[in-house]
């Protein structure tokens, strides 16, 4: 009887969706590394979760914009009730954002806390990228030697290992413009922490030894962002 043939069952490529934002801000989806490989259709339902709150917290903006505008009106047009009271009643609507400024307490708590959510997702994409490293390790294409139906299954696991990989390391890129955004905030703390280059392990010849460095930087940064009281 011949051998029956080999399936190969490829993971498939993804594309990481984005939304534009005011003021060059751009939302990008993250995969959620804990149920393997991300999909177009998760990426998607995780940029939609990031919108809502997002756009709830441009409000502030949009208010201001909103002054900004009913300023303009009242320079450009007539002299009239109505645009006075466009004004204040935008002004008005701005003030709740005024007020609801963060005290200095719950500043650092806001910082200790989103620093180490970072730190824990960076964490789980270290034991994610781990875990591939070892299943490719694990694959051994010269033991298929006069086997073509093993050399195939081999084959193919060792190519979605490596798409595996490529797309752990495309979900991880959505992290630097939030680095960006944080490395003010860090500097208000006064923290000793340097935020790690993502391109450094995206890009990097060896990943094993850039995931080494990332997992050892990270415990490190945990260690400080915990002390902060």
């Amino acid at each position: 009887m011949s051998a029956s043939p080999t399936i190969c069952v490829e993971i498939p490529k993804i594309s990481v969706p984005t939304v534009s934002l005011p003021m060059g801000i751009e939302l990008q989806a993250i995969a959620d590394l804990s149920k393997g490989p991300p999909t177009d259709c998760a990426l998607l339902q995780n940029l939609m979760l990031q919108l809502m709150p997002t756009l709830a917290g441009l409000t502030c903006i949009f208010k201001i914009l909103g002054v900004i505008a009913a300023l303009e009106k009242f320079v450009q047009g007539p002299l009239n009730p109505s645009n006075v009271k466009g004004v204040l009643d935008s002004i008005s609507d701005m003030s709740e954002c005024i007020t609801g400024i963060l005290p200095g307490t719950a500043l650092f708590e806001m910082i200790k806390s989103i620093l180490l959510l970072v730190i824990g997702y960076l964490k789980c994409f270290v034991e994610a990228i781990k875990s591939v490293l070892d299943f490719q390790v694990g694959i051994n294409l010269n033991a298929a030697a006069g086997n073509p139906a093993l050399l195939q299954s081999l084959q193919c696991a060792s190519d979605n290992a490596a798409t595996t990989m490529q797309q752990m390391m495309m979900a991880l890129a959505p992290i630097q413009p939030l680095f960006k955004m944080l490395e003010p905030v860090i500097k208000m703390a006064n923290l000793p922490i340097q935020l790690p280059s993502i391109g450094d392990i995206t890009g990097a010849k060896d990943v094993a030894e850039a995931v080494d460095k990332l997992d050892a930087m990270l415990t490190e940064m945990q260690q400080i962002v915990a002390s902060i009281p």
